[in-house]
């Protein structure tokens, strides 16, 4: 939205007067900025970041066993994750 554009444009320009450049941009670093879902969802429900560092939050939770991609099946190459839901798989209980 455009609220998240301007906090994510704001904080590469600071980054990039502090001297943080990656590929012609300010590189925002992981967590220094949230968006506004992200700030607002008191749960951490939302999760924004570089998919390509794989030590940002982000990255780490695509490669989390629960993780999955609607139509991923389909070679869509989608760049949102979700996470499916804790269930309780013990046999004994049915």
């Amino acid at each position: 939205c455009t609220f998240c554009q301007h906090r994510i444009k704001g904080a590469q320009d600071q980054a990039k007067d502090n001297g943080k450049v990656k590929n012609g941009k300010g590189y925002v670093e992981d967590g220094a900025m949230k968006t506004a879902c992200e700030q607002t969802c008191p749960t951490d429900a939302i999760v924004f970041g570089d998919l390509n560092d794989p030590n940002s939050r982000v990255s780490k939770l695509s490669r989390d066993p629960r993780a999955f991609r609607v139509l991923e099946l389909q070679n869509t190459q989608p760049s949102i994750t979700y996470l499916t839901k804790v269930r309780n798989k013990d046999d004994a209980h049915g």
